[in-house]
């Protein structure tokens, strides 16, 4: 290993915002990180755009000032790979070039009306059973290439192949289009779970070309090397390996070490929990997500589509009276942590974004039940963790039902950094809490794993607990746990009581 001292990878990762590029020694140590923003368009309701452009002037300027960050020889970059948004629909010709000017990324919802197609033609579960899909239809690329169909014809028929992000930087880089990792193929909405193929009937309700696709592979596969051209571009040398890479969310999960079995739960923008298995886990009454992410693996995922969204908006529009702190999420988190576990019987539904994996639909509204006069802004911020939590928990006992769940789960995300949400997480699931070190590049981490496993640099995924392994532990306390299994229930009846409301609201023009 020592003669991989000076053998560096550098991890790219791109979300909806910007680009995050990282550099990674061989033996997992981060060395320095570069950030470039680039603009989301939203020209009407339902349509939310990138410029793949700025993605490449993005990932060319930070690939330069984190090797400058770094003060490393370009030379030393020996592998380049991604964790990047997925789900997106980028038409291109046989050249690689573009042929719009702005695509859809992933929470584009334009596609509605095909997505009603897709699922009245199909069925609902039944779709579901064959992909392991679980969000709403529109967000996939199936949906969101029969709009492109039925909206842009000519687009669809000049198309060559149907990229994704990362796909489109690979082609940026090496002047190679073929493959698709498993993963970004499975949340396509046109992949069977059970066959590992691009389904034939999803293909012809979709209304999609077989060959317009790319060809699903190991997120480890080797694409080809930088081109001289782009090497001058980023400020890297001609030949560097470029890997495939993974979409987002897996490659948080393979930074917190879910190839070498542990199960990540993070606190995001969304929240989430998932495990590997060798088979999907899937319930008849719930719809979990599962991705096919090769080696005879499944990837198993429960959501909460706008946790950290959700605590940020009470934040931010509830508890103005934080403004006068230095630190207002530090005082936000002393004022809940002098309220007991139960927030005095206050519950928030953290439901912005269409709510969880076990109560999804368009319809639903974040919602605060059980006000009372004793109750003050440290119950509201303590209600708002909780629910993200209950709506986690949900997960965490499901997984407990088929012996899927651990004794010690890895938090990330950016909500992992309050002691006191990491202890109300411990409690609910009953599980410790790791808090993994490079908390805020686990991400890249994935990436640079993937790349270096890709390349032979690192032997193996399992090598990821070793470089995260932390002693910020939350340990759970069984009799808090009590209290959240008996106020669970209650929680659930308010979804189930105020869904049906919600979707009467939705009907009504104002």
């Amino acid at each position: 290993m020592a003669d991989n001292k000076k053998k560096l990878i550098l991890a790219h990762d791109l979300g909806t915002s910007g680009d995050k590029a990282c550099l990674f020694d061989t033996e997992g140590n981060f060395l320095a990180e570069a950030y470039t923003e680039y603009p989301t368009y939203y020209p009407q309701e339902g349509f939310i755009e990138h410029d793949p452009t700025t993605w490449w002037e993005a990932v060319k300027n930070s690939s330069k000032e984190v090797v400058k960050n770094a003060d490393a020889n370009p030379a030393d970059v020996k592998a380049i790979s991604f964790s990047a948004h997925g789900m997106g629909v980028i038409p291109v010709d046989r050249e690689g070039n573009l042929l719009v000017d702005r695509v859809m990324i992933w929470n584009d919802s334009r596609s509605t009306k095909e997505a009603e197609y897709i699922v009245n033609t199909v069925g609902e579960r039944r779709h579901y059973e064959m992909t392991g899909n679980s969000f709403d239809l529109a967000l996939y690329p199936a949906a969101k290439i029969l709009w492109l169909k039925r909206n842009m014809p000519e687009v669809y028929d000049k198309t060559w192949k149907f990229l994704s992000t990362k796909e489109y930087l690979i082609h940026k880089m090496t002047g190679f289009i073929r493959y698709t990792d498993y993963g970004e193929a499975g949340m396509s909405g046109l992949y069977n779970l059970n066959t590992h193929e691009w389904d034939e009937e999803l293909l012809r309700v979709s209304e999609v070309d077989r060959d317009k696709l790319l060809e699903p592979a190991d997120s480890t596969q080797v694409m080809g090397e930088l081109t001289k051209d782009a090497a001058e571009q980023m400020g890297l040398c001609e030949g560097t390996k470029v890997v495939l890479g993974s979409w987002d969310n897996y490659a948080c999960a393979t930074g917190a070490g879910v190839r070498g079995g542990s199960m990540p739960v993070c606190l995001g923008t969304a929240g989430w929990l998932g495990v590997n298995h060798s088979a999907p886990i899937m319930t008849p009454d719930n719809m979990t997500n599962v991705v096919y992410v090769g080696n005879d693996t499944y990837f198993t995922s429960i959501h909460s589509h706008s946790a950290g969204a959700s605590y940020d908006w009470v934040i931010r529009n509830l508890c103005g009276s934080l403004e006068k702190y230095e630190k207002p999420l530090a005082k936000a988190e002393e004022l809940a942590s002098k309220v007991k576990p139960g927030s005095d019987k206050l519950f928030f539904l953290p439901s912005m974004f269409s709510g969880n994996t076990f109560y999804s639909s368009s319809a639903l509204n974040g919602s605060f039940v059980g006000f009372k006069m004793l109750q003050d802004t440290g119950h509201v911020i303590r209600a708002a963790m909780e629910g993200v939590g209950f709506d986690l928990m949900m997960g965490a006992n499901l997984f407990r039902e088929v012996g899927a769940m651990p004794e010690q789960c890895n938090l990330i995300g950016g909500g992992a950094h309050s002691g006191l949400w990491g202890q109300i997480i411990a409690d609910m699931f009953q599980s410790r809490m790791m808090r993994p070190k490079n908390l805020q590049y686990i991400g890249a981490l994935g990436a640079a794993i993937i790349a270096g496993v890709g390349t032979g640099l690192f032997e193996n995924f399992e090598m990821a607990l070793e470089i995260t392994k932390s002693d910020n532990i939350s340990v759970p306390d069984p009799e808090t746990g009590e209290i959240y299994q008996k106020l669970l229930p209650v929680y659930k009846e308010f979804y189930e009581a105020l869904l049906p409301v919600y979707r009467d609201l939705q009907k009504i023009e104002l």
